[in-house]
């Protein structure tokens, strides 16, 4: 906001000068102008800056720029990030899929079988196929015995020559060895299943069967809400960064010039270090001091006029914005009319400044009509 300070001028002549009434109150002042310090909140390394001192600039016109290569790569993080969480979440909450469900029935399905074949091992036909295999290798052994005998006989008497009894004696006890397989096998179907073969294949069946229970069942609430919240500390992470990547670029907050921007390309600043500052355009006000005997002959939205030193030829209208609600100076409890006008009240008085010519600190001159 531009500012005009105007010390108060009581019974001074102005009566040479065509623009003052003597009938109006008049005041003097110079001009000030609402200053805006901008800056960043992140910091960091200078990379460009845009304007010049003296140069005016719009609502939102970019200042000073800083490098971003860090930020951007924790930019694409985040939300690489935020991706991974939403997709994570959405998949909890479809659940598992037909395909997912149908394979934990087969598997416990074939476990479940599993387990039955061992439980219920061995089936009576295996018993009785074991039992005829033993009959048969013992049939078979009775006869290599009787031949293996024959031959011994033959041997003696040379009938027969040695290989013919070596091979007959060999059969005997290839066939011997057979029935001692089959009869330990007899035995093992006869004494069925171990109950450690039974206790794993039961194992193995319930771990199958709960599997699919939570297949089927699908993700806890608790898993959903977890992923809800990671999700959205994600999103808040995002925001974050991308707040950060903004305050990479300075800009105008309104319409203004810039007044002071020390800085070149390459500068390192700190986190919220003011860049520059800025006088708006559009900001331009008079402040007079009003005695207090006085104070009740002006009102807000009183209309003024306004002389401007470096443009004497030229008068500006203006108009009172506000009027201080306590007093300056003095003690408030005087009591004589003398003292009373030291007691004085501040007043703004706005200033059309559309051409931009006034500037901060421009001796002012203001009449006020006054009220009767």
């Amino acid at each position: 906001m531009l500012l005009l300070a105007v010390g108060l001028q009581v019974g001074c002549d102005k009566s040479h000068l065509p623009f003052f009434d003597q009938k109006k109150l008049t005041f003097s002042g110079a001009v000030e102008q609402q200053e805006v310090r901008v800056g960043s909140k992140s910091g960091g390394r200078v990379r460009e800056v845009l304007v010049r001192e003296g140069d005016h600039v719009e609502s939102g016109q970019p200042l000073v720029s800083f490098e971003t290569t860090e930020l951007d790569a924790q930019l694409a993080q985040a939300i690489a990030r935020v991706e991974q969480q939403r997709v994570r979440l959405e998949k909890l909450e479809a659940g598992a899929r037909e395909e997912e469900k149908a394979q934990a029935r087969a598997n416990t399905s074939a476990t479940r079988a599993a387990f039955e074949a061992v439980r219920n091992w061995p089936r009576s036909e295996e018993v009785g196929q074991a039992e005829a295999a033993l009959a048969m290798a013992q049939a078979d052994q009775a006869l290599a015995r009787a031949t293996a005998e024959r031959m011994q006989r033959l041997r003696r008497t040379g009938d027969v020559s040695q290989q013919e009894d070596d091979s007959a004696r060999f059969r005997l006890e290839q066939l011997t060895a057979r029935v001692e397989a089959e009869r330990r096998r007899l035995e093992l179907l006869r004494r069925g299943s171990r109950s450690e073969e039974i206790q794993q294949a039961e194992e193995r069946y319930r771990q199958a069967s709960a599997a699919e229970r939570l297949i089927i069942a699908g993700p806890r609430r608790e898993e959903i809400a977890e992923a809800r919240s990671q999700l959205d500390e994600a999103r808040a992470r995002l925001d974050q960064i991308r707040v950060q990547r903004n305050e990479a670029t300075v800009t105008a907050p309104s319409r203004a010039v810039v007044e002071v921007l020390p800085l070149r390309p390459g500068d390192l600043l700190i986190p919220n270090q003011i860049v520059a500052r800025l006088l708006e355009d559009d900001q331009v006000w008079v402040r007079i001091f009003v005695p207090e005997p006085q104070l009740g002959l002006i009102r807000v939205g009183d209309g003024v006029e306004i002389r401007i030193d470096s443009f004497s030829e030229r008068v500006f209208g203006g108009t009172i914005a506000q009027i201080n609600s306590q007093g300056e100076f003095n003690p408030r409890n005087v009591q004589s009319r003398d003292e009373r006008n030291h007691l004085v009240f501040g007043v703004k008085v706005r200033v059309d400044n559309r051409d931009r010519i006034l500037k901060s600190g421009m001796a002012a001159e203001v009449k006020v009509a006054g009220s009767q």
